[in-house]
Parts: structure tokens; C-alpha cells; sequence
């Protein structure tokens, strides 16, 4: 057999995403859209490799024992991984919405997070998007063939950036998905274009003409809490750029038979891990932001361009770092993103906290300095407040003192609810 002539171009590879209707079915939700995501560079291409393993090497032998190794095909789980604008629309079609189990806009990821269900043909919740089916058209050159179908596919990661110095000022998000299906590599939907019942690619949206936001209409906030509008002023930055992500860990649970080993389901082991950073221009303001560096109380970052982009991470700083190399003195603060499991309680009793502030009491709470509760079922103290010099069974808020108004109630504010929030 001669060697091949034919190739596939790496830049002609499209990637299109579309929810499933249920796990691991393969076909559109009927609520979905099949999405031509306007990558930047070659996604993840698996060939439905599995791990190889190798017993132990016997005494006497020297060489390796093939009789010794095997092909696991009961527990594979394949990563893709996918770099993209963040536009208006992919930002949240390429994966966020799927990773937050939040299809509304902002997508947040609230501290009351808990996975959807992935067993295996489950009917998905559209608004949860938990899981989506890639295809990578061009991914498997073939003569009667050209495409990867990969289905059952569930969002692990993903990390957007957005810098005046990178990508010419334009936000980048790279999600990885992992799947436990094994990927149709006999699928040529996209190659002929009808994907979707449409015809030279009229089944499926073409998202590249999508404007993104650039850096310069941005406007930063480090340090004060999220959503928190006074003194503002005194938290304003000159940042240069931000780093965002957000991951979790997913296994798959067993195989129901041994001809296409398809999992049972997913679970996600532990908790998201969250994390981000801040590079900004060194000035007065840092006065006000320092406060955040070393006193135990919520802090975060927030851009926003007033018209439909905003990115928030709430958290406590890990890690600051000045930057000597450039022509002006630059901070890179770090946060942890963190959140508070328990997001409502009752108060007990009120008292004079002095200094214009009133403290109330409320055991147990697990509350942070500067989270944002909204107090109800009071006679005086009804709102939303943020809160300060937290206790273990105490917070104070800023109000004036009345009467001791004893029961009430309190739930965490949306703002401190939510760990990250993304509108791109």
C-alpha cells in the first residue's frame, strides 16, 4: 500500500458544541443550538487511546513480557481541550454554563453548588447544560469520513484571561471536558455540512463573527467586596490584565457491558477548586487595598465595562507579588476563591454595637468580614448589610441601634453567594 497523499490542514478543523438531551446520547437538546466555536488554536484530538498496564517483571527475565500487559477498556476518560474568544455568546456555550450548572447570564457559581445527575441516559436540564456532545470536523481524515463525535462530554475546567498585553486585549477561554464514551471517529456531519438538518453548514451557528470585549473599555475593582458601592472610589485600579479558573475533578463510575464499556454515570470527587489574579499599576488606592492582605475578610476582583461584561471572583488574597521589571511598579494580587456553604440562618438577639453599628447574634452562622446578608422578619433591621468583626456566633452591621428585635432572619446576599460570576 502506497503512502498517502492526503492531509488535513490544522487550521481548517471546526469545533461545534451542542447540549445534549440526555447523557451520552449524542443528539441535540431541544432546547439547544449546535454552536461553531471561533477557537485559536488546534483543540484535543483523542483516538480512543486507553491506559496500558504492566504487571511485574519476573525474576529470571530481562526483557519486557507482553503477556503481562493489558488495554484497560473498562476505565478510560478522555480529556478535550478547546482555546476560544470569549465572546458575547461562546463564553458561555463553550463551556461555563455546563461547568456552573447555571445557564442564566451572569453564570455564577454559588456556594450552594451541587452537581446535576450523569447517569447514563438521564434527561438533561437544559438550564443545568450538564452535558454536550464536541464534534472536531476534520479531526479524522478519512476517504468517507472526517470528523470526531465525542459524546457524554462534561466540563471540568476552564481558565479565562483577559490581558491589554496578550491575545491583542481580547478575552481567551480554555475548557477541557472529559468523557467516558469512546469518540465516533466515523462521522463525516460537519465534513459535508449537515449538521443539524441544514445544509453546507446552515445546521449549526457560526460564532467567529462574535465581537469580543477589549481590555481598554474595561474598568477594575480589587479589594472591596463584591458588589459593595461605597467608597469605591478607593479600591479603582489601573490593572493591566486577570487570570480566572475555575476546576473540578471528574471520574466515571464503572462500565455497563463489555462492547462499548459506556460508564454508569459521573461523579465529581471533591470540591471546585478556584483561583485568580490581579496584575495592577502600584498607587495610592493599594493603601486601601493592603487592609485586604493579612485580616481574614473577603476580598476579590471585579472588571466590568457597564454594558454587559462583568467578571467577579470573590475570595481571600493567597498571594502578592511587585513587579520591578516594568516601567512602573506593578502588584499582582492572588486570590482563593472561597464561598460559604451555609447561606441562611436565624438571629436571636440585636445590641448596641456603639459607633453606629449594631451587633446581632446568630449561632453558628460561619459567616466572613465582608459578606453581604439581607436581614428579614425584624421590626428595625430589615436589609442588606455587610458585615463586620465577625465571632463565631456574632457579626455587626451598620445601622442604628433601636431595640433588641430578638428573632429574625438572615440569607447571604447574592453578591456573596456567588464564588465567581462571569457575563462576557
Amino acid at each position: 500500500m502506497a503512502i498517502g497523499t492526503n492531509f488535513k490542514a490544522t487550521q481548517d478543523l471546526k469545533v461545534i458544541i451542542g447540549t445534549e438531551a440526555t447523557v451520552g446520547s449524542g443528539t441535540l437538546h431541544a432546547s439547544g443550538t449546535w454552536d461553531q466555536l471561533p477557537m485559536i488554536a488546534p483543540p484535543t484530538i483523542n483516538e480512543n487511546q486507553v491506559a496500558l498496564d504492566t504487571g511485574s517483571q519476573q525474576t529470571g527475565i530481562y526483557t519486557p513480557n507482553h503477556n503481562q500487559m493489558k488495554q484497560r477498556l473498562d476505565n478510560p476518560i478522555w480529556e478535550i481541550q478547546l482555546q476560544y474568544l470569549a465572546s458575547p455568546t461562546a463564553w458561555a456555550r463553550g463551556g461555563v454554563y455546563g461547568l456552573f450548572k447555571d445557564g442564566t447570564v451572569p453564570s455564577t457559581l454559588d456556594s450552594d453548588f451541587t452537581p446535576p445527575d450523569w447517569t447514563d441516559g438521564a434527561t438533561n436540564t437544559y438550564a443545568d447544560h450538564p452535558t454536550a456532545t464536541i464534534y472536531i470536523g476534520g479531526g479524522n481524515y478519512a476517504n468517507d469520513n472526517g470528523d470526531f463525535k465525542y459524546k457524554g462530554c462534561v466540563c471540568k475546567s476552564i481558565e479565562l484571561s483577559h490581558s491589554i498585553d496578550s491575545n491583542g486585549g481580547y478575552p481567551v477561554i480554555t475548557a477541557t471536558f472529559v468523557t467516558g464514551y469512546k469518540g465516533d471517529g466515523a462521522n463525516n456531519s460537519v465534513t459535508d455540512g449537515t449538521l443539524g438538518g441544514g445544509t453546507n453548514g446552515s445546521g449549526w451557528t457560526d460564532l467567529s463573527g462574535d465581537a469580543p470585549v477589549h481590555w481598554t473599555s474595561l474598568t477594575s475593582l480589587v479589594g472591596k467586596h463584591q458588589g459593595e458601592t461605597a467608597g469605591s472610589s478607593s479600591y479603582d485600579v489601573r490593572a493591566f490584565g486577570y487570570n480566572l479558573s475555575a476546576s473540578r475533578e471528574i471520574a466515571r463510575v464503572g462500565y455497563q457491558d463489555t462492547t462499548d464499556y459506556k460508564p454508569y454515570s459521573y461523579e465529581q470527587v471533591g470540591g471546585f477548586s478556584v483561583s485568580g489574579d490581579v496584575t495592577y499599576k502600584k498607587d495610592s488606592n493599594h493603601g486601601s487595598i493592603d487592609d485586604y492582605l493579612r485580616n481574614d475578610t473577603m476580598s476579590g476582583f471585579e472588571f466590568s465595562n457597564g454594558s454587559g461584561y462583568t467578571v467577579y471572583l470573590n475570595g481571600l488574597v493567597s498571594d502578592v507579588a511587585n513587579d520591578t521589571g516594568s516601567p512602573e511598579l506593578r502588584n499582582t494580587v492572588s486570590f482563593q476563591g472561597a464561598g460559604n456553604p451555609k447561606t441562611s440562618g436565624n438571629t436571636t438577639a440585636f445590641a448596641d454595637g456603639s459607633g453606629g453599628t449594631v451587633t446581632v447574634t446568630s449561632v453558628g452562622h460561619g459567616l466572613s468580614n465582608g459578606q453581604r446578608v439581607t436581614i428579614a422578619g425584624t421590626t428595625s433591621y430589615n436589609g442588606s448589610f455587610y458585615i463586620s468583626s465577625v465571632t463565631a456566633d456574632t457579626y455587626k452591621i451598620t445601622d442604628t441601634w433601636v431595640a433588641n428585635d430578638a428573632t429574625g432572619t438572615w440569607t447571604l446576599h447574592a453578591d456573596s453567594k456567588a464564588i465567581v460570576s462571569i457575563d462576557l
